[in-house]
């Protein structure tokens, strides 16, 4: 799990502490997909080699040496040029292709990738998401149709990739980017440290949240005894962003989930200003009494990022998605034990199938050889897990038990030079070794979620920002000055949150909300 990435996007702008992870729908392609990938990646590394070949043999013969960029959000790894050298040793006998990995530190990729689209700089992959402008760099003409050459150039990853993700990545009815197989359905919740569970005397009352979903009331006592305990560490995190709201509300978001207008959560297709529904005025309510009881850090609403406290054990509630065993990811690269508990059930949005894709970029002079190479990250565990990992006996050594790493001597996932952590960003994850002491039913468990999710009533739904552009401009600017303190409770919402909607109309939030329900109804009746 990402606490922080799904997502959702909160992992982006460091709303949640944890991994963001999102997406998926428990249809029957999507069962039948799962239980095949999950096959192939139990088989032996020589087995599936032989059955993961990239075109024919004579034709691989023929091809002629290119190079590939790709870029992904990522923190920096001091050893990317050895991983580099491991794949493309092993590339150039399958595709004949040199491949740089170029990750963009979290903090610059929201500004950097609009920039290396538009330049047409010399971009070959581009990771992509609906929370990271999917839909609007397709309008924009940065990323190739590659409908009709998928087939040709990565039928397996056509052949098993759970349909409803493509079906989710289509814009007008075409493909423009091959979705991560991963879990397919999204919940919200908290992960907390064990050790400081069990310090506080919490480990049977927060058990307890396994069984019973709690609401934001419920953490109080929690949340009380915390402060009572320790008063250096902050009961209550990941609030350091606008949507803290939407880990409990879990809102339908229409498009974008910064553009404001949404669907209650599986009740009709009408599109709201969430912030003049009464579930919102009461989460900000309790919010506020939590700030001034001191359950929230007083400079929560001017945070830029958490994550040092996070790391630290200065926080005990993370705020984050949590897919199966996300606690056991995010845990291991904080080098302590979490657990977690979910406040919301397995919900499907369109931002769930666009939460994790790449894209072969328009300007790309390799198109095919890109699809190629997309098609062995999804297909072959030993590109997969190179790009996880890292290079055996360097980054990672096998254990005695099959399909299960550890780290090299001496190395953890703070030391490690390579080890970033984004497994949702590579490909099939159903290809991923076990690290070791993690869950090997991992798999299994993704695969009930993904079964259990409920698909949302405009799944497949892309908004068009266009027409009203300069309406979310304005909007935006108003939302950033005067949201974070009326959502972490940093002032009294009953003040302050009647003068944040009538800003919020005045820079045209009606007609934006008009704009999405125009949409909205025109698309249901091609349905």
């Amino acid at each position: 799990m990402r606490f922080t990435k799904k997502a959702l996007v909160w992992a982006m702008i460091s709303v949640f502490a944890f991994s963001m992870v999102l997406t998926g729908c428990g249809s029957n392609n999507n069962k039948t997909s799962a239980t095949e990938t999950k096959e192939t990646a139990s088989q032996p590394a020589s087995t599936t080699e032989a059955a993961t070949e990239t075109a024919s043999e004579p034709e691989q013969e023929k091809l002629a040496p290119v190079e590939l960029n790709w870029y992904l959000p990522a923190a920096p790894q001091k050893d990317t040029k050895l991983v580099e050298k491991a794949l493309n040793d092993y590339l150039k006998d399958k595709i004949n292709a040199t491949v740089h990995l170029n990750f963009v530190d979290w903090g610059s990729w929201k500004d950097k990738f609009p920039v290396l689209l538009a330049s047409g700089s010399n971009v070959d992959i581009m990771f992509t998401a609906g929370w990271s402008q999917f839909p609007q760099s397709v309008a924009k003409g940065y990323f190739a149709d590659i409908t009709d050459l998928l087939p040709k150039y990565a039928p397996k990853t056509v052949e098993n990739l759970p349909k409803v993700l493509f079906e989710g990545a289509r814009v007008a009815g075409k493909i423009y980017a091959i979705p991560t197989s991963k879990e397919i359905a999204h919940t919200n919740g908290f992960a907390y440290s064990t050790e400081l569970a069990k310090q506080y005397g919490l480990e049977d009352q927060l058990k307890a949240f396994q069984t019973k979903i709690p609401t934001l009331e419920d953490l109080e006592p929690i949340l009380a005894t915390v402060k009572a305990k320790d008063p250096n560490v902050s009961p209550l995190g990941g609030v350091y962003n606008m949507n803290f709201a939407m880990t409990f509300l879990d809102f339908d978001p229409v498009g974008d989930q910064n553009i404001p207008g949404m669907l209650y959560k599986n009740k009709d297709t009408v599109v709201v200003n969430e912030y003049e529904t009464p579930e919102y005025k009461e989460i900000f309510k309790t919010m506020h009494k939590y700030y001034k009881a001191g359950y929230v850090r007083k400079d929560a609403a001017i945070v830029k990022d958490g994550a040092p406290d996070r790391k630290g054990k200065k926080v005990f509630l993370l705020g984050g998605t949590t897919k199966p065993l996300a606690n056991e990811e995010v845990g291991a690269s904080y080098g302590f034990p979490l657990e977690q508990f979910s406040i919301t059930t397995p919900f499907i949005t369109s931002n769930d199938t666009q939460g994790s894709m790449n894209a072969v970029v328009s300007s790309s002079k390799n198109p095919e050889r890109a699809l190629m190479f997309l098609e062995l990250v999804n297909t072959d565990p030993i590109v997969n897990n190179i790009l996880n990992y890292g290079v055996e006996g360097t980054h990672f050594v096998r254990t005695d038990v099959d399909n299960v790493i550890d780290f090299a001597p001496g190395l953890t996932g703070q030391n490690s030079g390579y080890f970033p952590n984004a497994f949702w960003e590579f490909g099939n994850q159903f290809l991923n070794h076990f690290t070791k002491g993690q869950n090997t039913k991992k798999w299994d468990l993704f695969k009930e979620y993904n079964d259990s999710g409920v698909p949302s009533k405009i799944l497949g739904f892309n908004f068009d920002a266009e027409p009203v552009k300069t309406e979310i401009a304005a909007v935006a600017n108003v939302r950033d000055e005067l949201l974070p303190s009326i959502a972490t409770g940093t002032v009294d919402p009953e003040v302050f949150l009647p003068k944040f909607n009538a800003r919020m109309k005045q820079a045209g939030l009606d007609k934006i909300i008009a704009e999405k329900q125009k949409q909205i109804d025109a698309w249901l009746l091609t349905k």
